[in-house]
């Protein structure tokens, strides 16, 4: 026996018609080639079906409050009927994904009965493409979708060869270290203690978290009336949207494929998480989808994530989750610019959970719904703003192929819950190179949730286009730069050839002026001798005035008169 814990207990409380709690997966399985025969009979033709089921699967609702017993527990199932759990179908011709979807998505719509144990297992023939598939719910008070991933992957084998002795429902799960049981008491007021003391014993826990809460929040607050609520949305401050709605018990279910290897490499060449990828590309496919309708509000949407604080090697039962509150930005129309304050804001909200104690964390993830939870348990539901406009879920799944009996796993689709004030849910999950995108939708909000799901293909280009016209811009930046330098280099280079031209003309011409001036100067000189000479001798006698006459006679004809130069000699000198 084992007592549901307060995070537990909240699921099953909140449960209504129109909002059932439970979580599933579709998983999509791909028939080896040519094969003859029935495949899940001959799956279940080697089961030894006389082994019996293990925790959660066979574990069924009990408690009485007839018997003074304030919380409800787990209980073993002793008259487990396997035939009741699972179900076998064949859909009609052609068998698409449409039909499929279309299916599931009934199936969804339907509360789980707590007279048995909270699990149904639907294996579905006759689908296009030689494939079958498996849908497979279990209530959330019983599993958290992070545990509900670990159990159905380990019933999985890494081999085509490999086949299954035994159902995923009588696998013995991977279980923690707990203290020895203790016998279990059936009388009235030991129950009645027994509930009592775990009702005090939750209201202490949560009473010594409230204050680790109040303070982050707090300061929370604070840091939103700094201004910096882009970055860190406090809950309920969401603009209103087509959402944001009462919803009604029917469903309809939407998914879409992505190369996981294209979102890594995003994430990669964009400094950013792979969960900031998704949310990026989820907040274009919502930008979308509102603008389709003329419904987009100017202020940005937010979204609530999930996240595991499910200590490592924990058994995997129960739930053990937080959330964190994140804008979608979606007031911004660049793809990258949306990106850049999806990743400030997710960093800013792990921030705040991060520093919380795991007690603390889980019961903040119940004070954010308190308001939601409790309207839709007393038939209210829709009338008060939920925390965020969706829930946007990201649970990482097997990087390696696995198969079931030798049909090979093509994909797993997730699916979640919804509740008033939030007609949509998208949840994430990883699978070899994919990553598969579930989206679950009130099917009177949002009839054509189909729509959507292409839409985040479309997101999801439009973010790589973006960053290809970011690197073209940059390389085309760069190419004129680069161009710009060698212009600049050969217009120095020019300048430069010029400068050294203008140079040596003026040095040229220096150097005939200086070889003038060399040339002239013996003429000038002889000249200023002869002056020179002449004027002293003006005072001279009459005698000695006809002396010199003749000696500057003498001496001018000498400076002036060309000598002839004789026949057959070189004219080089001459010219110079």
């Amino acid at each position: 026996m084992r007592r549901l814990n307060i995070q537990d207990s909240a699921f099953l409380t909140v449960e209504t018609d129109e909002s059932p709690t439970h979580v599933a997966g579709l998983q999509i399985l791909e028939l080896p080639p040519r094969y003859k025969g029935n495949f899940f009979q001959d799956m279940f033709d080697r089961f030894d079906l006389s082994a019996p089921p293990q925790p959660p699967f066979n574990l069924k609702l009990g408690g009485d409050l007839s018997r003074l017993e304030l919380t409800p527990r787990w209980v073993e199932d002793q008259d487990f009927d396997l035939d009741y759990h699972i179900r076998f179908v064949r859909l009609p011709e052609p068998g698409t994904m449409e039909q499929l979807t279309t299916f599931v998505s009934r199936l969804h719509g339907q509360r789980l009965d707590r007279n048995h144990p909270l699990w149904e297992c639907y294996c579905i023939e006759g689908i296009e493409g030689n494939r079958v598939a498996m849908y497979i719910k279990v209530h959330h008070a019983l599993v958290d979708g992070v545990a509900a991933t670990a159990i159905m992957s380990s019933t999985l084998s890494r081999s085509s060869r490999n086949k299954m002795e035994q159902g995923f429902w009588q696998m013995t799960p991977k279980r923690a270290k707990v203290p020895a049981k203790q016998p279990v008491k059936q009388d009235m007021l030991s129950l009645a203690t027994e509930s009592l003391g775990q009702v005090v014993e939750g209201v202490g826990t949560t009473t010594r978290t409230l204050g680790e809460l109040g303070g982050r929040m707090l300061r929370g607050g604070f840091h939103m009336l700094s201004g910096d609520s882009r970055e860190a949305p406090l809950p309920f401050q969401s603009p209103n949207t087509v959402f944001n709605t009462t919803i009604t018990r029917h469903r309809r279910f939407g998914v879409a494929t992505l190369p996981l290897s294209r979102v890594k490499d995003a994430g990669k060449n964009l400094d950013a998480t792979i969960n900031d990828v998704v949310l990026a590309i989820c907040s274009g496919a919502l930008r979308k989808y509102l603008k389709l309708h003329n419904s987009l509000p100017t202020k940005p949407l937010t979204t609530m994530c999930p996240v595991s604080v499910r200590p490592k090697d924990a058994v995997q039962e129960g739930n053990s989750i937080s959330m964190i509150i994140t804008t979608l930005a979606t007031d911004v129309e660049d793809p990258l610019e949306r990106l850049e304050v999806i990743k400030r804001s997710s960093r800013a909200a792990k921030d705040k959970v991060n520093h919380l104690s795991r007690e603390a964390a889980t019961n903040y993830s119940l004070l954010l719904n308190a308001a939601v939870l409790a309207t839709n348990a007393v038939g209210l539901g829709g009338t008060v703003p939920p925390p965020a406009n969706l829930v946007i879920s990201n649970v990482p799944g097997p990087r390696e192929q696995l198969f079931i009996n030798g049909a090979k796993l093509v994909a797993n689709y997730p699916m979640s819950v919804l509740v008033h004030s939030q007609a949509l849910n998208i949840t994430v999950t990883s699978y070899m190179d994919s990553i598969d995108f579930g989206l679950m939708a009130d099917r009177e909000t949002i009839p054509d949730v189909d729509v959507m799901a292409e839409m985040i293909t479309e997101a999801a280009l439009d973010l790589e286009e973006a960053f290809e016209r970011k690197m073209e811009m940059q390389a085309f930046q760069a190419s004129e730069a680069l161009a710009g330098h060698k212009r600049l280099k050969e217009a120095q280079a020019e300048a430069q050839a010029k400068a050294d031209a203008k140079r040596k003309r003026k040095a040229k011409s220096a150097a005939k002026k200086t070889a003038a001036k060399k040339k002239a100067a013996p003429k000038t000189k002889v000249k200023a001798k002869a002056k020179r000479t002449s004027k002293p001798k003006a005072k001279a006698s009459p005698q000695a005035d006809n002396t010199n006459k003749a000696e500057t006679v003498a001496v001018t004809a000498t400076v002036d008169t060309p000598v002839p130069t004789p026949p057959g000699e070189n004219f080089s000198s001459a010219a110079e």
